[in-house]
């Protein structure tokens, strides 16, 4: 399934991201909002490349974490194929300056899409994903790496065991 695709939005977001030149927590914000819809929303999965290290870990919930770029790029595609309308929503994003080279963020966000490929929890349902039903959080160290700025360590909690578990249908 391709992505619907706002030309001008899709331009602006990834001008952002390409101009990333990380000064303050505002840039920051800006920065991964952009940077989170260019992967979720348009499908840019490549763009993890640029932005985690090797030695990246993603904490997850009881204690599952994903090392890696390639780990964090399988599980990003898995989401993608249980979820081929994924598109992100923010709620909120506040960063903080650690210093010139580092900053930590949280972001606080809801998915919209429709379960329509199996996933870890179960056979595709249809069951849709939005606000009123679904919440995720993530706080990420972000620092410059040889004048990139990279997503070194990233703690996720995320909502859709539980949602799945439910058995809502919407």
């Amino acid at each position: 399934m391709l992505p619907k695709r706002n030309t001008e939005e899709f331009q602006r977001l990834l001008d952002i991201v390409k101009r990333a030149d990380l000064q303050t927590p505002a840039d920051v914000e800006e920065f991964f909002v952009a940077y989170t819809k260019c992967i979720w929303d348009y499908k840019l999965v490549g763009l993890i490349y640029d932005h985690y290290t090797d030695e990246t870990v993603i904490h997850g919930e009881n204690g599952v974490n994903i090392a890696g770029i390639d780990a964090v790029v399988h599980h990003t595609l898995e989401r993608l194929y249980t979820l081929p309308d994924m598109r992100i929503n923010f709620s909120g994003i506040h960063a903080s300056k650690v210093s010139d080279d580092e900053f930590k963020f949280i972001q606080m966000t809801y998915p919209e899409g429709t379960f329509t490929g199996p996933c870890q929890y179960g056979p595709a349902n249809g069951k849709k994903l939005s606000q009123d039903n679904i919440m995720n959080m993530c706080e990420c160290t972000v620092k410059k790496i040889d004048g990139v700025w990279k997503i070194t360590e990233e703690w996720g909690l995320l909502g859709y065991k539980k949602f799945l578990s439910q058995g809502s249908t919407n």
